[in-house]
């Protein structure tokens, strides 16, 4: 975790001074973003899944954050909404007003004594401590400005104050959030509150393409224990099945080599309007490279010796076409919380055969 003025910042990997003051919440660096297809760029400039984190003994504090416009906005619903935690416990919601400083004065609704007084382990849910301040940001560019504690002293949160196991999931808008109203509720949070995963957000909204060069910064990075690739869907339109191998092949063995422990994921392409069991157009390019694509995926995890990579079929976590919205490829609200909770069963059950500290013991 980045850590700033005794502040933790959750899924950022880059502080970048903003212009006209601030600090942008960077989930990519840069050097990894510009080697982005143009859309990679914008999107990869969304502070999807960031988290400010910080313990206080101050009753009350002070939150000065901006944002700017999603890029996506005109085509997607993405709110400017600013979520407060008390570990998993909601506190408040909050809508920014993009451009300008906004400040949040928070005051101690729900008193320790309350807390202090919950009986354990029921203080740490979901593998967060009640005494972490979490400040959760969603699918826009958000500017830290600064945290103001009323001359108390805080600090970043213990490691046995967070989730102890983290989860790198990368993929397309589905994995980034997409038609999520709230972006907590994608699934891949669902999914980390029932597997008691502490979750990266490195989703690429119409550009998750695989490339050799996110795969080495995957590869390279030592801050996640178990990752997920939701990798087709968007190459179906331009990549051939050839080169999809080529790509998916290439970012296996990068992960193995240097993760050789950690459980790498698969997961085949979710339901949707071009596949096969939903579309009477079977000959349509989408539809034959998506059965392509998945077809590749199993035959990958069948012929891995090593014993760490893992497939989980997408059919079984969107099980229920009518969990998608209208544009029949992104799931509904709905949609999401079902895929959350049948993947965090599934990851559990993969940590729980691969780790000498099972989830099940805890």
């Amino acid at each position: 975790m980045l850590l700033h003025q005794d502040v933790g910042f959750h899924n950022v990997t880059q502080l970048e001074p903003a212009e006209g003051g601030g600090l942008y919440l960077r989930r990519f660096p840069a050097p990894v973003r510009s080697k982005l297809i143009p859309l990679g760029r914008m999107v990869s400039a969304e502070s999807s899944g960031v988290e400010l984190r910080f313990v206080t003994d101050s009753p009350n504090f002070c939150l000065a954050v901006s944002s700017r416009p999603s890029v996506l906005a005109p085509f997607e619903t993405h709110l400017q909404d600013l979520f407060i935690f008390r570990g998993a416990f909601l506190h408040s919601h909050h809508r920014l007003d993009p451009g300008k400083i906004n400040r949040i004065n928070v005051i101690n609704i729900g008193n320790v004594e309350k807390f202090n007084e919950i009986a354990e382990p029921h203080g740490l849910a979901c593998g967060f401590s009640w005494k972490v301040w979490r400040i959760l940001f969603g699918r826009y560019p958000a500017i830290y400005w600064g945290l103001d504690t009323y001359d108390s002293p805080r600090r970043p949160p213990l490691a046995t104050e967070v989730p102890t196991r983290r989860w790198l999931a990368y993929g397309s808008s589905i994995t980034h959030g997409g038609a999520a109203t709230l972006h907590h509720g994608a699934y891949i949070y669902h999914a980390a509150r029932v597997a008691g995963l502490d979750v990266l957000n490195q989703g690429l909204s119409g550009s998750c393409q695989c490339e050799t060069h996110v795969a080495d910064y995957f590869s390279a990075r030592t801050d996640w224990d178990i990752i997920t690739l939701e990798i087709g869907v968007n190459l179906r339109p331009s990549t051939s099945p050839q080169e999809y191998f080529r790509r998916v092949s290439y970012m296996l063995e990068k992960l193995r080599q240097t993760h050789p422990a950690a459980p790498i994921v698969l997961l085949t392409i979710f339901p949707n309007a071009a596949s096969a069991a939903h579309t009477a157009g079977t000959n349509a390019v989408s539809t034959e490279r998506e059965s392509q694509f998945n077809a590749i995926l199993r035959d990958l995890v069948t012929g891995n010796a090593a014993g760490n990579v893992y497939l989980v079929e997408g059919h079984e976590l969107l099980d229920n076409f009518g969990d998608l919205s209208v544009d029949l490829i992104h799931p509904s609200d709905y949609g999401h919380a079902r895929m959350g909770a049948n993947l965090g069963l599934r990851l559990r059950r993969i940590l729980d055969t691969t780790s000498p500290y099972p989830l099940s013991a805890a």
